[in-house]
């Protein structure tokens, strides 16, 4: 078998995993959904899934890439996802280096990793500067500058859903208020139409059917939640003066009913900066393996932090 990269893709609802090769085919992949369980109990299903994954591949780990929601401390090789809070500071990066035997283990954000499989092999090719969002049951940013991965200090640059744009607004689970994600998330948008009356589901797929089918609350929650988005995307493109965004997560997969507010909203946004003339907003072209294509890049590409 060909060299390949074991790729774990850690969001808030589901753990992702499959074997990445050198040309960034994705074999073997395997989805996790996430559960009421105890902090070893939710690493016993994972290394459940990986062990059988990697024990034939005889000498053909190259190593292990992880993305993973956010914060990150890279210093210790620990995670602390905002949306799974029996996760804080688990030493995730150690864990995969008992079980795979490699040292190679390589942590960054789950929208670094976006960012990063979409600048090479999707929708941001030929970009120098692009920010990568993911937009699901969290929200989060990664960032490329200069052709680059661009970490930060800490491993956790462009934070943007947990950047607040209403400093008298809701409460967020990660203790500020007012957040992007409390607006702009898929099950907070689902929430706040509950909130206001709306009782097609509990799922954001049931709230985007209805906004399809002409139900109020539903399209205005919907258009309110893409316009948090806007304000968070302008908010960190107006920092870095860049142009290019590549949007992907589950919420964005419901098609035109999410991406026509969005495409406005960002492009109304932009008008008061005065220099965000020509913003290119995309789709993911890599859909659900962008993660985990961007996780295997850790290890396939060099310029990615080795914890």
């Amino acid at each position: 078998m060909a060299k390949v990269a074991l790729a774990v893709d850690i969001g808030a609802t589901k753990v992702a995993l499959a074997l990445v090769d050198r040309d960034l085919a994705v074999h073997s992949k395997h989805e996790l959904i996430l559960g009421d369980s105890t902090s070893e109990g939710l690493w016993k299903a994972i290394a459940g899934s990986a062990r059988p994954m990697i024990s034939g591949l005889n000498g053909n780990l190259l190593g292990v890439g992880i993305g993973s929601a956010g914060p990150l401390h890279l210093e210790i090789g620990a995670i602390s996802p905002v949306n799974i809070p029996i996760w804080r500071k688990y030493p995730i990066v150690e864990k995969f280096r008992e079980l795979s035997g490699s040292h190679n283990v390589v942590l960054h954000g789950d929208a670094m990793a976006l960012a990063h499989a979409e600048h090479v092999l999707g929708a941001g090719r030929g970009s120098d500067n692009m920010l990568g969002v993911v937009v699901s049951t969290g929200v989060g940013g990664g960032l490329i500058i200069e052709n680059k991965v661009f970490t930060g200090d800490t491993g956790n640059a462009s934070f943007i859903g947990h950047q607040t744009i209403n400093f008298d607004g809701e409460l967020c689970v990660c203790g500020r208020n007012g957040c992007v994600e409390v607006y702009a998330s898929g099950p907070r948008m689902v929430a706040i139409a509950q909130s206001r009356g709306w009782s097609g589901g509990n799922t954001f797929v049931d709230l985007a059917a209805d906004a399809r089918n002409g139900n109020v609350v539903a399209l205005t929650v919907i258009d309110e939640g893409a316009r948090a988005l806007a304000l968070g995307i302008i908010n960190t493109l107006g920092n870095l003066d860049i142009t290019t965004v590549v949007v992907g997560g589950g919420v964005t997969q419901a098609g035109d009913i999410y991406w026509e507010p969005l495409r406005r909203h960002v492009k109304n946004e932009s008008r008061y900066s005065g220099f965000l003339n020509d913003i290119v907003l995309r789709p993911t072209e890599l859909r659900r393996d962008a993660g985990l294509i961007g996780a295997a890049l850790g290890v396939l590409d060099g310029n990615s932090v080795l914890v």
